[in-house]
């Protein structure tokens, strides 16, 4: 797959009143397959460069959106409005389940990009865990720009 597109990824999480963000930006690709719009990218661990893994954003016709990631913490991350999902993921100390209520979903993608906002809250056990903004950008990439993995943690 051709990465002729710019991606950008903020994400927000709040847990007990203290926020965390995580801003990306990188090369990916985009397509349309059997009504599916598909974001994929490569992803690098900030602490090993060397380790790295595909993450497939799928936005499906009845506006689902499935972030599936690969590698040793992989996960498939379905996120619905008004519906909770059991999601398993997988890291490095063994599998963890977790509940993954979304709340809302706003997608605004046509063939040459656009943008994806979904706010979800995260529960272990039923407890609550967190509550998630996802804010997903992409266009199609000018030739002369040239854009590397920027993962970044404030």
């Amino acid at each position: 797959m051709k990465e002729n597109y710019i991606l950008s990824v903020r994400g927000k999480q709040t847990v007990e009143g203290q926020s965390d963000n995580i801003d990306l930006k990188t090369r990916a690709a985009y397509m349309t397959k059997n009504g599916s719009r598909y974001i994929s990218y490569t992803e690098y661990d900030m602490n090993n460069p060397k380790q790295h893994y595909r993450t497939t954003v799928k936005v499906s016709p009845d506006n689902v959106v499935t972030v599936m990631k690969g590698g040793t913490e992989s996960h498939n991350l379905i996120l619905e409005k008004g519906v909770r999902h059991k999601c398993q993921y997988i890291t490095s100390f063994g599998m963890i389940s977790l509940g993954v209520f979304t709340d809302s979903v706003n997608i605004d993608l046509d063939d040459k990009g656009g943008e994806i906002r979904v706010h979800y809250l995260i529960d272990v056990q039923s407890e609550l865990a967190s509550s998630n903004e996802l804010i997903i950008n992409i266009k199609e990439a000018d030739s002369h720009v040239d854009c590397h993995s920027d993962n970044q943690s404030s």
